[in-house]
């Protein structure tokens, strides 16, 4: 295996690869039971699931040791669960680095962009410490995270001050099937950590400030990988969004090992204007 984070366990493989169809074109499985990606009903594919097949496309280029330094996406439209997925990839050397462009279509229409890079992985990750069921961190209350299994909730209750919010990520469990990797913390737990905390400012903390009705974007950026959580990893970032024109809000937060940065995660949001501003402005 090159790629450091890859999934193990063949229940998180969520691409399927058709001798009919071009090089680097796969199909979307979407498995409504997957106990993470749809850990509670939903009326449209998430977006984690869509990263998640960005991901494994991307890893399956990769020809040397190496690991995900890097994941920007763009969501263009809601993919619906009434017609078949296609994910396609393209890939190109930047600084040293594998950029892998993958593109999610449906219905002939583009759904999502979505941009990873590999970098090598030079030394080898120290051990892997497993699992200690009594670390004795409690977690979060699952229902402000939109989590309803409660291995699925990864952080602990955040504290909110006037402009920050901080977290402290939970141990990795075996019970949580996202958590299936060979030898480092997948990116994308790292980014779910992120975005439970988004969760939790939307349900209990931001009042006018809060997530707005569209996601048009994430980001997460490693400087280098995580073997697991036993260093203490935490995560402080801003509780305001920051306006960045053109109805657009954006808001960040740094992932800390042993208090020193290692990754950046962003979210990209637009405000949706009400029926009736429309009008007003339309008749403007």
């Amino acid at each position: 295996m090159s790629a450091l984070d890859r999934r193990m366990d063949l229940r998180n493989a969520v691409l399927q690869y058709c001798p009919s169809d071009r090089p680097g074109v796969a199909r979307l499985i979407i498995d409504q039971s997957h106990p993470f990606f749809f850990d509670h009903p939903l009326d449209h594919v998430p977006g984690l699931l869509l990263l998640e097949s960005a991901v494994q496309a991307a890893q399956n280029c990769a020809t040397a040791p190496c690991y995900v330094s890097a994941v920007r996406a763009d969501f263009i439209q809601y993919v619906l669960f009434d017609a078949p997925v296609t994910v396609e990839t393209y890939t190109a050397e930047k600084n040293g680095r594998l950029c892998c462009k993958v593109e999610i279509h449906q219905t002939g229409k583009q759904r999502a962009r979505i941009e990873v890079e590999l970098t090598r992985q030079l030394r080898p990750l120290p051990k892997r410490e497993t699992f200690q069921p009594g670390h004795g961190l409690p977690p979060c209350d699952g229902k402000p995270l939109n989590k309803v299994r409660p291995e699925n909730v990864l952080i602990t209750t955040p504290v909110v001050t006037d402009d920050h919010i901080e977290t402290r990520l939970l141990p990795i469990s075996s019970r949580c099937l996202f958590a299936d990797t060979t030898q480092a913390v997948h990116p994308l737990y790292l980014l779910e950590c992120f975005m439970q905390v988004q969760r939790y400012l939307n349900a209990t903390a931001d009042g006018d400030h809060r997530i707005r009705d569209i996601l048009t974007g994430v980001t997460i950026e490693q400087v280098e990988p995580l073997a697991d959580l036993s260093q203490g990893v935490f995560l402080r970032g801003a509780r305001q969004f920051s306006d960045v024109g053109r109805g657009r809000l954006s808001r960040s937060a740094w992932l800390y090992a042993a208090q020193k940065p290692f990754a950046k995660c962003s979210i990209h949001t637009a405000r949706v204007q009400s029926r009736a501003k429309k009008s007003v402005q339309g008749e403007a």
